[in-house]
């Protein structure tokens, strides 16, 4: 049994001794027909097989693609990360009609459009526009604006081929980036260029003779506003690279040197999408423009009724919720202090037109009026008790973000470590969602109570203005009691309520919806 065992366990070792010296053979066997391949080759002078040497008219190829081309590595670094270039390509195949489609939805264009136009009318033209730009882009306008920027890709790695290094090892002593430099080159071990080779097959098998190499060069010379590379001697270069391609002497030398004769080349076929890229930027770009005006437009909006409440009157700011604290916040892109400018106002509003205007003149009709209907001059009341707090909350709000709190120290804390840690980011971030969103309270608590106060208000200038007084009975006591004209100082105290509702309005959406409904 243990017999029969061995002579199995023999045979199969014979086998697989037999399978390979078979598989050497063979190998043996292409690896001459791959050099005799080199020597009945009509470019045989750029190695000799016997040898396993590269001979000099392999160093004067190189040499020869190395001044038609080399000039333009130093252009063409870090081009295929250029947005520039990407436009060019793709701006290069717009018609008259897309040209003019682009021209209006340039942020230039859109500025002066905003001129004449609303921005909601003019937001509503260029999203309509927008649409039309991007169903002009069909996928086979798509694939094919990306297949040749992918040419263009082609090239500038052929470009940027490392050629010098290639070419020391037949001329120690040359030079790099002298082109004029007559070089002393002399045979080199195949063994010593072979990576070389095979590295250069990569980007040259890329090469395609029947790509649109015309148009390529005429992108890349309007990228560099000079000419990178001269079309003439692209042509007669891709000629001589086409032939010695055809005749495979770089892939035989690379199979012998490297003793493996079924080694392919993998062309480098660049696959880069840049028409969804440069669509989304046109949107953004535009968006963008529509944001500008609307911003602009809100902000003078918000300039004029700020100056019609406050008059004279100082902004002054708060000590640590404030826009300057933002800018290092912003400078590490984290989302910072979100209602600084509306908390500013609302205080203002407070300290200086509450306090003086409005408070005396409805604290005189709630100690000293006679109201018809006596729950509402207690909602009255405790809407006047609330929005007097305000100020307090204010600043008890703000002194809490000083260093020496909780939420100023964890804050100093997290955003030292969010440029190291970018798990900070989302703590830094959390962190100022809640802050914002206790600032978005007081606000909003203030809005509601600014509201009630208003609709009374309202209700006080409406009662006096009619015969039968509905509301407040005594008005003729009210008079006699104050020096004030009381129409008038109701009237511009709803003025300026209407007016601090409105500002607020323009930063806090949730108070947008809650003053609609109360109005």
């Amino acid at each position: 049994m243990a017999l029969f065992f061995l002579e199995k366990l023999q045979s199969f070792f014979s086998q697989l001794t037999g399978a390979k010296s078979r598989q050497d053979a063979v190998k043996k066997k292409l690896l001459r027909m791959t050099a005799r391949d080199i020597n009945q080759s009509r470019y045989k002078k750029f190695f000799k097989a016997s040898a396993e040497e590269a001979e000099i008219e392999l160093a004067k190829f190189f040499f020869d693609i190395y001044k038609s081309i080399g000039k333009a590595q130093v252009f063409l670094q870090r081009a295929s990360q250029a947005p520039q270039l990407k436009t060019l390509a793709v701006e290069s195949f717009l018609d008259e009609k897309l040209t003019g489609m682009l021209e209006t939805l340039s942020a230039e264009a859109i500025a002066e459009r905003g001129k004449t136009l609303r921005p909601e009318t003019l937001g509503a033209q260029i999203k309509k526009e927008l649409a039309a730009l991007f169903e002009a882009f069909d996928p086979n306008v798509t694939r094919y604006i990306d297949d040749f920027y992918n040419v263009i890709l082609r090239l500038i790695n052929f470009v940027a081929f490392n050629y010098y290094d290639l070419l020391v090892k037949f001329d120690g002593n040359m030079p790099e980036n002298n082109f004029d430099y007559q070089p002393q080159f002399t045979k080199a071990l195949g063994e010593k260029i072979s990576d070389n080779l095979k590295d250069f097959m990569e980007v040259a098998y890329a090469v395609d003779i029947s790509l649109d190499w015309k148009r390529a060069i005429k992108i890349i010379n309007t990228y560099k506003n000079v000419e990178v590379i001269s079309l003439e001697q692209w042509n007669k270069l891709l000629v001589k690279l086409q032939d010695v391609q055809s005749s495979s002497i770089l892939l035989l030398i690379v199979r012998l040197v490297e003793k493996s004769p079924a080694w392919q080349v993998k062309p480098i076929i660049p696959n880069e999408h840049i028409v969804e890229e440069w669509l989304e930027d046109k949107r953004l770009e535009a968006q963008e423009a529509v944001e500008k005006l609307l911003a602009a437009r809100r902000n003078a909006m918000v300039s004029a009724i700020a100056t019609q409440i406050f008059s004279d009157v100082e902004i002054a700011k708060l000590v640590n919720y404030t826009d300057e604290a933002n800018e290092a916040y912003f400078a590490k892109k984290l989302d910072g202090y979100t209602h600084t400018t509306e908390l500013r106002y609302l205080k203002a509003f407070m300290q200086s037109v509450f306090k003086n205007e409005v408070y005396p003149i409805v604290d005189l009709f709630l100690v000293k009026g006679q109201w018809t209907n006596h729950p509402l001059s207690q909602q009255m009341s405790e809407a006047v008790h609330s929005i007097s707090a305000i100020p307090r909350k204010i600043n008890a709000f703000d002194r809490s973000l000083s260093s020496s709190t909780e939420y100023g120290d964890k804050l100093r804390l997290y955003v030292a470590k969010s440029e190291r840690e970018k798990s900070y980011i989302k703590y830094s971030n959390n962190l100022f969602r809640t802050i914002n969103n206790a600032a978005q309270d007081i606000i909003n608590s203030a809005g509601q109570s600014l509201i009630i106060i208003g609709r009374y208000i309202k209700a006080f200038i409406d009662d006096k203005q009619q015969k039968k007084r509905e509301f407040i009975l005594n008005w003729k006591e009210l008079e006699a009691s104050t020096d004030v004209d009381i129409l008038t100082t109701l009237q511009n105290c709803y003025r300026k309520m209407y007016d601090i509702i409105r500002l607020l309005q323009f930063f806090s959406s949730p108070l947008d919806v809650d003053s609609k409904n109360k109005k």
